[in-house]
C-alpha cells in the first residue's frame, strides 16, 4: 500500500512553490481563519456558483447588509436568502425560512440558490456547497481520529498525442500541458487521472502523415511531468489503451504500461493478465485506505457488446492468457467492488464509458454506476464522452458521469474544449464535499482554469445535463 504525504499549494509563497504541510497545521490555519461558531460552516445551494468569500464578508451576510451574491464575489446576481435550520440560528441572523432539519434544507437550497445557512460541520454532507473563507476550507477542520479528512482529485482525459504532441514538439518542452494546472492538482491528497496515450520511443508520431490520425503517440518524457504535477496514478481502461488504427496493439500497450509504472506512474485498470487488470491501485490518505479500480466500457465492454460507441470486438480486453484492459463484464465488476468495500474505507470505480459528444449517458452507463453504489462503492466517477455529463446522488452517493476532457487536442466546440477536476472530499468512509475545477484547453495543448464568469456559463451546462440525467432516469 502506498502511503501519500500531503502536499499544498500555498498562495502566496515564493513563486508559488509547492510546500509540504502537515493536516494538523491545516486543521491549525482553518481554526485561526475561522468568524463563526467553532465547529460550524456556511453553506449554500450547490447551484450557487461561488467557492469562497472573505473574512469581512461574513457579517455582512450574516446581519442582511449584503443583500447580493455579486456583492461577495459570485458572477451572477442573486439575491441573499438567509435560512436556517430550527434552533441552529447564529447571532445576528433573522432567517426568512427555517428548515425543521437538515434534510429539509437540503430540500429548501435546491428551490433557492441563493438560500444559506449556518450548519454543524459533523452535519454537512456532498448535497451543499460549503463556502471557503479567506481560501480555508472548513472542513479541513471537521476529521476526527475515527473519520479524518482527505481530499482526492480525479482527472479526465490525457491524450499527449496528436496536434498536443505536436505543440510539445515546437516548444520543446513535455511540461507545457500541465504548466497552469498542476499547481491545483498537487494540492490534494492523492490525485489519479485517465491516461489514453501510446508512449514509445521508437513509433513515428502519425500526424506528421496526417494531422487528424486516430492514433496517439507521445515520449517517456511525458511521464516525469506527471509526477511532477502530482498525479499519483493513472487508468489504462481505456480505448486507446490497446486499440489503434494502425494495429501497434499489446506490444505498444506493454511498452506504455512499462513506462508509466517505471516512471513512477502506477497504473490500474490494466494489466498483463485479466487477474493483473482486475487488481485495484490502493494507497493510503491520512489513515484512510483508498482502492481505485479501473474499468474499460469501450473496448472492452462485454456486458453491453453492441451499445452505441462501443468497439466490444477490438480485443483490448485483458485474458487469462494476455494482458490488455478490465473489462466492463458488469458481475465481475461488482464482485469486485463487493469484495473491496469489506477491505479499504474508500472504493472508487473509475469508468471509461458512455456515448462521446452526448450531454447525457446511456442507460446502461447509468445502471453500470448504479450497481455499483448497490456494491458498497464510496462513489463512481467515469470520462470518456469528451463533454461533460453532470451528476447524480443515487442512494445517498454521488455519480460523476463525464468529467471531459484534460488533455487533449479538440477545439472543434465548446464542449469538447472544456472539462473539469473534480475535487473530492472524503471524511472517514464518506463524500462530504465536491468542488468543480473547470477548465478551458486553450491551443489544443494546454488546460488552464476558468474565470468566475466562465466558470458561471460552464455550470449552467453541468445543471443542465445533471437536470436532463434526473429527467430521464429519475
Amino acid at each position: 500500500m502506498q502511503t501519500v504525504n500531503r502536499r499544498t499549494f500555498i498562495k502566496g509563497s515564493a513563486a508559488g512553490a509547492l510546500v509540504t504541510m502537515p493536516i494538523a497545521r491545516e486543521r491549525a490555519l482553518a481554526q485561526e481563519a475561522k468568524h463563526l461558531p467553532a465547529g460550524y460552516a456556511m453553506v449554500t445551494s450547490l447551484r450557487l456558483p461561488l467557492a469562497g468569500i472573505g473574512a469581512t464578508d461574513l457579517e455582512p451576510i450574516i446581519s442582511g447588509h449584503t443583500a447580493n451574491w455579486s456583492d461577495v464575489g459570485c458572477a451572477l446576481s442573486v439575491p441573499i436568502v438567509p435560512m436556517a435550520i430550527d434552533g441552529i440560528v447564529p447571532a445576528g441572523l433573522t432567517p426568512t425560512e427555517t428548515a425543521t432539519d437538515y434534510d429539509d434544507l437540503i430540500t429548501k437550497l435546491d428551490m433557492q440558490p441563493g438560500g444559506f445557512a449556518v450548519v454543524p460541520l459533523d452535519q454537512i454532507d456532498f448535497r451543499v456547497n460549503t463556502l471557503k473563507v479567506n481560501g480555508i476550507d472548513p472542513l479541513l477542520a471537521s476529521g476526527t481520529d475515527d473519520a479524518p479528512v482527505a481530499r482526492i482529485g480525479a482527472v479526465g482525459d490525457i491524450i499527449p498525442g496528436r496536434n498536443v504532441a505536436a505543440h510539445i514538439r515546437a516548444f520543446g518542452d513535455y511540461s507545457v500541458p500541465l504548466q497552469r494546472t498542476k499547481h491545483v492538482l498537487s494540492s490534494f491528497d492523492f490525485t489519479f487521472a485517465n491516461f489514453e496515450c501510446f508512449i514509445s520511443e521508437t513509433l513515428e508520431f502519425p500526424e506528421l502523415v496526417d494531422a487528424n490520425a486516430l492514433d496517439f503517440v507521445t515520449r517517456p518524457d511525458f511521464v516525469p511531468t506527471m509526477v511532477d504535477a502530482g498525479i499519483g496514478a493513472v487508468s489504462m481502461a481505456n480505448n486507446h489503451a490497446v486499440y489503434s488504427w494502425a494495429g501497434w496493439g499489446l506490444p505498444a500497450f506493454e511498452d506504455t504500461y512499462g513506462f508509466l509504472t517505471n516512471g513512477g506512474v502506477p497504473v490500474f485498470g490494466a494489466g498483463n493478465s485479466l487477474e493483473e487488470a482486475r487488481k485495484p491501485f490502493v494507497t493510503e490518505v491520512h489513515g484512510l485506505s483508498v482502492a481505485l479500480l479501473g474499468v474499460d466500457g469501450i473496448t472492452g465492454n462485454e456486458t453491453w457488446p453492441y451499445a452505441l460507441g462501443v468497439v466490444a470486438d477490438a480485443g483490448s480486453q485483458a485474458t487469462d492468457s494476455h494482458g490488455g484492459t478490465n473489462p466492463l463484464n458488469l458481475p465481475n465488476v461488482v464482485a469486485d467492488i463487493e469484495k473491496l468495500v469489506a477491505q479499504y474505507d474508500i472504493v472508487i470505480p473509475f469508468f471509461h464509458m458512455s456515448e462521446q459528444y452526448y450531454w447525457t449517458p446511456q442507460d446502461w452507463a447509468v445502471e453500470t454506476g448504479r450497481q455499483c453504489i448497490d456494491a458498497g462503492a464510496t462513489c463512481v466517477v467515469s470520462s470518456h464522452p469528451h463533454t461533460i455529463q453532470g451528476w447524480e446522488s443515487y442512494h445517498g452517493k454521488p455519480i460523476f458521469y463525464g468529467i471531459g476532457n484534460f488533455i487533449y487536442d479538440q477545439m472543434f466546440s465548446v464542449d469538447t474544449r472544456q472539462g473539469y477536476v473534480l475535487e473530492l472530499t472524503f471524511r472517514g468512509r464518506e463524500v462530504v464535499n465536491f468542488r468543480i475545477h473547470a477548465h478551458e484547453i486553450e491551443d489544443f495543448t494546454q488546460p488552464r482554469f476558468m474565470g468566475q464568469g466562465e466558470l458561471a456559463a460552464f455550470m449552467d451546462r453541468f445543471w443542465l445535463s445533471s437536470d436532463m440525467l434526473t429527467k430521464q432516469f429519475g
